[in-house]
């Protein structure tokens, strides 16, 4: 009953964003929560679920988007690569490309009917020009049963690292730059190369998910 009210819950649940402090707090308010709550199961059965496997990471949409360059109004066209000083031909589609994207495993480890701890992890992605650090997911389920047929479902789960972070190029730019460090998307742009820095790609997963449902049947 627990996996079945847990796998409703995420259907109709919506993730929020908070930043890496919450997502700690909310690390330290599980321990406490499931401490005592593990002590009161020691006499439950114990099941281990495999509740979802998945290759649907947003950051990885983003890292692929990454391949489609930027806009140029004067040109009025997309620019998804260039032509490096000695000719050789650049395309973005090739740094922003994977083998292996970033996979997620959930796991769920039930002790009795109403409690069970949520845990998995995500392999992380790499491309030529970005990673996505693989990630830890911990949190936990638990129902009550206020009234006789209804369940009331609290879910709670934390992601701890996982980010996105696009790579810099060394730019050769001649007698006049030399060599300066710069965003490799928008080395062949008119924008002074300390300048095209502040565009990296940054993104974080969502830290924190909170889930509360309630349910009766007549």
């Amino acid at each position: 009953m627990l996996l079945e009210v847990y796998a409703q819950t995420e259907l109709r649940s919506r993730s929020q964003q908070h930043g890496g402090i919450a997502a700690c707090l909310s690390l330290v308010l599980l321990l406490l929560v499931v401490s005592p709550s593990l002590a009161f199961a020691q006499d439950q059965a114990v099941a281990i679920h495999l509740i979802d496997m998945a290759q649907d990471s947003e950051l990885s949409i983003t890292a692929a988007s990454l391949a489609d360059g930027w806009y140029d109004e004067s040109e009025d066209s997309r620019v998804s690569g260039y032509e490096l000083s000695d000719g050789t031909p650049v395309k973005f589609a090739d740094w922003y490309h994977t083998d292996w994207p970033d996979t997620r495993v959930d796991l769920l480890t039930q002790f009795g009917d109403d409690f069970g701890l949520l845990w998995g992890f995500s392999t992380g992605e790499r491309g030529e020009k970005y990673t996505i650090d693989p990630s830890l997911r911990v949190g936990f389920v638990a129902q009550a049963h206020p009234a006789a047929n209804s369940i009331l479902s609290l879910t709670v789960r934390a992601v701890a690292w996982g980010n996105l972070n696009e790579q810099t190029c060394e730019g050769d730019y001649g007698e006049i730059g030399g060599v300066q460090t710069v965003n490799c998307r928008l080395a062949a742009t008119f924008l002074p190369p300390e300048e095209t820095l502040q565009y990296l790609a940054h993104a974080e997963p969502n830290r924190l998910h909170i889930s509360l449902s309630y349910s009766a049947s007549f």
